[in-house]
């Protein structure tokens, strides 16, 4: 009998050592698949919670690969975010390239059922954006059904609204009910009134057939209606690759009541008469039953699905921390008369599940054990779990241990907060045996008593969790895997943070005067950011920032007692330039001075305004320091004409190198580009379509006059003894900060293209960079800041773009693709839409959090964009995490309250409680060492042994 619970033989991670991934992360990823698989043949879940950036994905593709290959009872089921859909289903093709042998996936597309057939060196998967599309996939026969299927979370929940449940609807009244006499007249007619019914006007025009397309549906049953359509349409690419109505929605049609349907058709007109305005008020009439049954039978037909599935995998899984929310009651069995759509409806479907979060720590302890409680929700086997209500009793039990852990980690904060430095080196820095204060000797004592409650815990965690924490350096090296610089620790003279110039100072005072709660500074955490900000928070009377895929507007207090600070701060901010803000122009400078160097950056921050002002100042200042960075190397005399003779200089190489088809620099430029290429993809490929679209890519960047001026060797050029292949071999050697030449980054990523990533994948990095533009950007824009500098239009560098929530979806995943080349952007201006979900690892090690946040959770997972599997910095740089803040200002009180729960959010469990324990009033004296951080902390990893009690 084949063991459900093991990894197959064509499973290679961990086995093969393909370069995208380390081998010791494969090693540990394949380790992690492993236990999960053993776990599930005594315990119906695991929660997979390793730290961002350490491939999570990977794993949970490697279990659900392995339980969809042997599985029998139905498909395995991804639930994730709907955004993050389409990344699951990339990441698939890539683990499939990499790690799995002899086995393709599929997508279920076809409309012909027998080039549907499931084969053996086949993972067919399918999409399910919405539950008609589960369904659908649900009812596919065993030999052509989905192995995978990737689910949107939120899709059970949502309101039916597809035209072609709606035709069933009225064909099933008109089948039930179509002898009432007055129904019985409209019948022949209906035709007329279906577009409008079905919200579908133009639909009939489009079938080719007009009305006797509708009327051989309405006449036909519901499994005829796919080959139906399909005959009616003219090439296969339009074909419906599935039945209009799944099996499950036939079923609880006999369960709905279709009288008040027939009832509302049955008024519809049967001739010409009556007005205009009668006749819309019965077809809306109409339209609000059809909406009504339409919810009914959807709500219905979910509670009688009757299917199974192997293995749930649910991304995020921290969303189902409380038990009433929609998404958590899609797993539970529901009583209810009258139950929301989606309730219930994944209840005792799948038989283990596979949780994913990178946060389990941040839940309250008692959300912990509600997300732990949800794997009571499987179809419950008794003979491998043991009894339901024993399992119930032992995540109770946890609670307990979880109470026990987090009251002796809170009494040990209040003793730690009562110590002064004195106490803390008598104590941590003395010798052994010395004599200690009684609040030091109190701390000793309660530290010891949570270190006993947090093994307590642990040992009872530990079957549920696997969580594997990033090291403090690289594997095999001593290189410390981030470099944090904090406040204006790079600014000479300020070691404490960026100072505020004495003539900017009374907007910054008042500010903070006006705010009732220092906590709800709206002016003054927006002034902290931008002039920008600040402006349009005061013309709003409400902040807009960025929260993900959402702006969270939040009102400010205006209160009378604030008045007469606002007034004065109005008064003192009108001779304040954009550009002169402390803050804003330091990360400017920083930001310009690492793009000099060769790198790329990117920068983080809460308020689109602030976005906006940073991609203007960082262009501005761009084009000023390379201007002079090219006069300097281009050897151009300074003086009234320099510009216009770096401009000739510039359009010389240009025209030498890249534009003159037939000039010994273009054939240089071609062959070594040519020679990057093949010599990583294979000799002829730059003759495929892909080669020729790199190489044509390559050219162009190279081209751009800012990397013209920061790394042509003029010198060299003016030569006349050196030949044109030394002139570009010269270019391409000229090295970033990192070390890494052009040479080298355009070698990479041609490996990249070639070995490292799927067709697909391939495609999409290729489109992504064939459409970043690389000449002038134009902003033309009503934005307030652009009228304030009076540069509406402005043209803007293509180094520098931006990614908010006013950035559309796919020009966001453009920009994520982009980055990840050595091509441009090489500055991105990012808000917190970009924080979560995305990769932006390959060619940048420098993060600038220009706002700060007072969740130190927001700022890790931001940091986690580049602190990844296949990082620019994997084992030979530091990660370097910038954390500007201003001396003396609001900014500097968040950045050491966020400083503090970050170190407190290792060992006590839940965000919540840390944000209640640490505020600008009750943060400890002296900060908590490292040793006692790791003595408090879960330890959950699998090469971590278990520890007695």
């Amino acid at each position: 009998m084949i063991d459900p619970f093991q990894a197959p033989e064509s499973l290679l991670l961990g086995a093969n050592a393909a370069a995208r991934i380390p081998i010791a992360d494969q090693q540990r990823q394949r380790a992690e698949v492993d236990e999960v698989l053993r776990r599930f043949s005594s315990q119906p879940g695991v929660v997979v919670a390793d730290e961002v950036g350490m491939g999570k994905t990977f794993v949970a593709l490697g279990v659900a690969f392995s339980v969809a290959m042997r599985a029998k009872s139905g498909p395995v089921v991804v639930m994730a975010p709907a955004n993050l859909i389409d990344k699951w289903v990339q990441d698939l093709h890539t683990f499939c390239e990499l790690y799995v042998d002899g086995i393709t996936p599929e997508l279920n597309s076809s409309a012909d059922g027998a080039s549907r057939l499931r084969t053996t060196d086949r993972l067919r998967y399918g999409i399910a954006r919405h539950s008609i599309e589960f369904m659908k996939l649900l009812d596919d026969p065993p030999r052509e059904r989905c192995q995978i299927i990737f689910l949107a979370q939120g899709a059970m929940s949502r309101q039916q609204t597809d035209k072609w449940i709606r035709l069933y609807l009225i064909a099933e009244t008109l089948r039930k009910h179509g002898r009432r006499k007055r129904l019985a007249l409209v019948k022949p007619r209906i035709h007329n009134f279906l577009a409008r019914l079905l919200w579908a006007i133009g639909e009939q025009r489009k079938a080719g057939d007009g009305n006797r397309l509708w009327a051989t549906l309405l006449k036909s049953p519901a499994d005829r209606w796919r080959a139906i359509v399909n005959a009616s349409r003219p090439s296969e690419p339009n074909w419906m690759t599935d039945d209009p109505i799944p099996v499950s929605l036939v079923r609880a049609m006999d369960r709905l009541n279709l009288v008040p349907m027939a009832e509302a058709l049955e008024k519809l007109p049967v001739r010409a008469a009556g007005t205009q305005e009668l006749t819309d008020a019965r077809v809306d009439r109409a339209r609000e039953e059809i909406v009504k049954a339409l919810n009914d039978i959807w709500v219905e037909a979910l509670r009688q699905m009757k299917w199974r599935s192997p293995l749930l995998v649910l991304d995020e899984a921290h969303h189902v921390k409380n038990p009433g929310t929609m998404l958590a009651k899609q797993f539970q069995s529901l009583d209810a008369d009258v139950p929301r759509t989606g309730d219930g409806a994944m209840a005792n479907a799948f038989e283990r599940m596979l949780f994913l979060t990178a946060t389990p720590f941040q839940l309250a302890h008692t959300e912990l054990v509600r997300v732990l409680e949800r794997f009571c929700d499987v179809r419950w086997d008794r003979a491998a779990f043991g009894e339901h209500s024993v399992v119930k009793d032992s995540l109770h039990q946890l609670g307990q241990r979880l109470d026990v852990c987090q009251r002796t980690v809170m009494a040990f904060h209040r003793a730690w907060s009562r110590l002064d430095p004195g106490d803390v080196a008598q104590w941590i820095d003395g010798p052994d045996g010395a004599e200690i204060s009684h609040r030091a000797a109190a701390a000793r004592d309660r530290l010891a008593e949570a270190e006993a409650g947090r093994v307590a815990a642990e040992n009872a965690l530990r079957p549920w969790i696997v969580r594997h924490n990033k090291d403090d350096v690289w594997a095999g090296s001593s290189i410390p895997r981030r470099r944090r610089l904090e406040g204006g620790a790079r600014v000479e003279g300020a070691p404490n943070g960026i100072p505020v110039p004495s003539r900017q100072l009374l907007p910054f005072y008042l500010a903070a005067r006006s705010a009732i709660n220092p906590h709800k500074d709206l002016l003054g955490e927006a002034l902290c950011s931008s002039f920008e900000a600040f402006r349009d928070t005061r013309k709003r009377n409400r902040a807009q920032r960025d929260e993900l895929d959402e702006v969270q507007d939040t009102e400010m207090d205006r209160r009378s007692h604030s008045k007469w600070y606002l007034e004065e701060f109005d008064r003192a901010m009108t001779d304040q330039a954009g550009a002169d803000h402390p803050k804003l122009s330091d990360t400017v400078r920083r930001t310009v001075d690492l793009w000099e160097g060769g790198e790329k950056v990117l920068v983080f921050a809460f308020y689109r305004e602030t976005c906006r002002a940073l991609r203007f100042y960082i262009s501005q200042e761009l084009e000023r320091r390379m201007t002079d960075v090219g006069i300097r190397r281009a050897g151009v005399a300074v003086g009234d004409t320099s510009q216009t003779e770096l401009a000739k200089a510039i359009d010389s190489v240009q025209n030498r190198f890249f534009d003159t088809l037939d000039s010994p620099g273009r054939r240089a430029i071609d062959a070594a580009l040519q020679g990057i290429i093949e010599g990583e993809g294979g000799p002829g490929v730059t003759q495929s379509d892909w080669g020729g679209q790199l190489q044509e890519v390559m050219r162009r960047f190279l081209r751009v006059p800012t990397t013209v001026m920061r790394c042509f060797p003029f010198e060299r050029d003016r030569d006349p003894d050196a030949a044109p292949d030394t002139v570009v071999s010269e270019f391409l050697e000229h090295c970033d900060e990192s070390g890494l030449s052009w040479g080298t980054k355009l070698r990479r990523f041609t490996q990249l293209l070639s070995r490292e990533c799927s067709e697909a994948e391939r495609g999409a990095y290729l489109a992504a960079t064939n459409r970043i533009q690389t000449g002038g950007i134009r902003v033309a824009s009503t934005d307030e800041h652009y009228d304030s500098e009076g540069d509406r239009g402005t043209v803007l560098l293509a180094n520098v773009q931006i990614a908010s929530g006013g950035t559309d979806r796919d020009q966001r995943a453009r920009l994520m693709r982009a980055f990840n080349t050595p091509f441009f952007p090489d500055i991105l201006v990012c808000s917190q839409v970009m924080g979560e979900g995305v990769d932006l690892q390959r060619n940048c090690r420098y993060v600038i959090h220009h706002d700060l946040d007072w969740n130190p959770s927001t700022i890790e997972q931001r940091t986690g964009r580049i602190d990844r599997i296949g990082c620019k910095a994997e084992g030979k740089h530091s990660i370097v995490v910038d954390l500007p803040y201003l001396a003396g200002m609001g900014d500097e009180r968040q950045f050491r309250v966020m400083s503090e729960r970050e170190t407190w959010f290792k060992v006590v469990m839940g965000q919540d409680k840390v944000a209640q324990m640490i505020t600008d009033e009750k943060a400890p004296a002296v900060p908590l060492p490292p040793a006692i951080t790791k003595r408090l902390s879960f330890r959950l990893g699998l090469s971590e042994p278990a520890v007695g009690n």
